[in-house]
């Protein structure tokens, strides 16, 4: 079978011409590249990050031991390891047993080897070290913190209190690319460690950061909470602009399309807590206030009454009785007078103004080739009112245009198109390699089958002649199949030898131009093609078992 193949295979390609045999060549070279791409596609791991953020030191120690373990890995621009999604767990294990990576100082690990022999001076200073450690462990944690370094000074102890140093610490903090400590959070850190540290108060932690700016202030944590209060309020001041500039921006978006726009905002807030009295007086509502009586009486003894003339016409006529009498009766006085005090209506209101008002808004637009002067006095009185600006109050705006420029914006763009086609026209090709491969490789065993056919057809050619030969000098004979589908005879088996001979003679007379023609063809073929002529004795064979059976 497999020799057949071959032979087939080598006739074909002699068969074709130069045009031919180039686009078969190229055809299946691209298959075969087709076919291996795909299987280093299928065959590539998926990487996944099993560590970041390490230091040199514990990179190449976990490097060193991947290699040693055979395991592949890939080495990011960050500092990730990278490592097969499939083996990330196994090992995260594999270098936990191994310690690696170190995160940084030793902590009580330091104790776990054998301490015989050990003086009391090493023995303090591996505890030191084990606290330090074990404190830059635990403030590591932190998010915005990327390393950190805690160094303990502690005393030997006196027998007078007086005379005892205090402890004091200090820490180093690197911080992570646009993160911040705040004050609240410094403070934690330094009550972390002075709760830690044996005899260490919060006073005496200083806490700096890598760029050497004091984050603890003078006195060790002496004022923070001033500085919470303060960090509170720039944090209420940027969460307001921030939702000025949202609103701004939403108004921007939906009205000359997005990145169209740049918005600023900045909001003064006054945090000034003020008490207002507001007194008001009706004049047309009246009240009493006070009223005063006064009453007088006096009685004679029969004596004439005296007094200064015209006094009476001074007094009110309906709040003084006089009763004179005569010389020779009794005399009584009697005064009765009433005074009243009127007040206007008034109403005094008091209220409270808390703190955290607004003192000023500033905001300043930029828009994106905007030349119409009209678009642009809508487009401020719109902002103006979206963000609430008051003239009265002192705020400011400015709305501006001003052509953007969008060349890193292109350029990215143009970049996340070109990979995203890339990986389509890989797809595609893939695809479109994997289609030809499968035409190709059906088209290859068709003309096989082909050429096994046209093979079988020749040879029943090449035997046709002798066939007819022997059925003329025999007469009627055996059938014996044709690729036609028609019959020859060969010659019957009852003939006489001299008959047969006779016959032989003549087609040996007959076919001497051609005998030793088709002697050379059906040798060539029993050497060249032995299954062809094997299938044309089995077709003989068969056919005679169906005419005896």
């Amino acid at each position: 079978m497999f020799i057949q193949l071959r032979d087939q295979s080598l006739k074909f390609w002699a068969a074709q011409g130069r045009t031919q045999r180039i686009a078969l060549i190229a055809l299946v070279v691209a298959g075969a590249a087709a076919i291996v791409a795909f299987v280093v596609w299928a065959s590539t791991p998926q990487y996944v990050t099993a560590f970041s953020g390490l230091t040199e030191a514990d990179a190449g120690s976990i490097v060193e031991q991947l290699q040693a373990d055979g395991t592949t890995y890939q080495l990011a621009e960050d500092g990730q390891i990278l490592v097969p999604a499939a083996d990330v767990y196994e090992v995260r294990l594999r270098m936990a047993t191994l310690g690696l990576p170190e995160d940084g100082a030793p902590g009580y690990e330091l104790f776990s080897s054998n301490t015989l022999g050990m003086t009391d001076f090493l023995q303090r200073v591996n505890y030191q070290r084990a606290i330090e450690g074990e404190l830059e462990r635990t403030i590591k944690t932190l998010d915005p913190i990327q390393a950190v370094r805690v160094h303990l000074v502690q005393p030997e102890r006196t027998l007078l209190t007086g005379d005892q140093q205090p402890t004091t610490a200090s820490i180093t903090v690197d911080l992570r690319p646009g993160q911040n400590l705040a004050s609240g959070q410094v403070r934690a850190i330094t009550h972390l460690v002075a709760s830690a540290v044996e005899g260490l108060q919060p006073e005496h932690v200083v806490v700096v950061d890598a760029t050497g700016r004091l984050l603890t202030a003078e006195g060790g944590t002496l004022g923070a909470d001033a500085s919470d209060v303060s960090d509170a309020r720039r944090y209420a001041e940027s969460q307001y602009a921030a939702q000025v500039q949202a609103k701004v921006n939403q108004l921007l978006d939906q009205t000359l399309g997005p990145n169209k726009s740049v918005v600023q905002a900045s909001v003064e807030l006054d945090w000034t807590e003020r008490q207002i009295l507001d007194q008001a007086i009706d004049p047309d509502q009246t009240s009493l206030r006070s009223q005063q009586v006064l009453t007088e009486t006096y009685s004679g003894d029969g004596t004439v009454l005296g007094g200064i003339p015209g006094a009476l016409t001074n007094l009110p006529p309906a709040a003084v009785t006089d009763t004179v009498t005569d010389t020779t009766a009794s005399a009584l006085y009697q005064r009765y007078e009433i005074t009243d005090n009127w007040e206007m209506t008034s109403t005094a209101t008091t209220s409270t103004i808390p703190a955290g008002q607004i003192a000023r808004i500033s905001l300043s637009v930029l828009v994106d080739s905007v030349t119409d002067t009209a678009q642009l006095d809508t487009l401020r009185n719109a902002i103006s009112a979206a963000a609430g600006i008051s003239t009265t109050r002192g705020d400011t705006i400015a709305v501006e245009t001003l052509p953007f420029d969008r060349t890193y914006f292109e350029a990215q763009t143009a970049e996340l198109e070109s990979s995203a086609n890339l990986d389509l026209y890989l797809q595609i090709g893939m695809a479109v390699g994997g289609v030809l491969l499968l035409i190709g490789l059906l088209w290859y065993i068709s003309r096989l089958l082909a050429n096994v056919r046209l093979a079988s057809a020749e040879a029943w050619a090449v035997m046709q002649p002798a066939q007819a030969a022997l059925a003329a000098a025999g007469g009627a004979g055996m059938p014996l199949p044709r690729p036609e589908g028609g019959e020859a005879t060969l010659p019957a088996p009852n003939m006489l030898p001299a008959q047969v001979a006779a016959a032989s003679a003549r087609v040996t007379q007959q076919m001497r131009a051609e005998d030793e023609q088709i002697h050379k063809t059906l040798q060539r073929m029993a050497d060249e093609n032995p299954a062809t002529v094997a299938e044309i004795i089995h077709l003989w064979l068969s056919e005679d078992e169906k005419k005896n059976g």
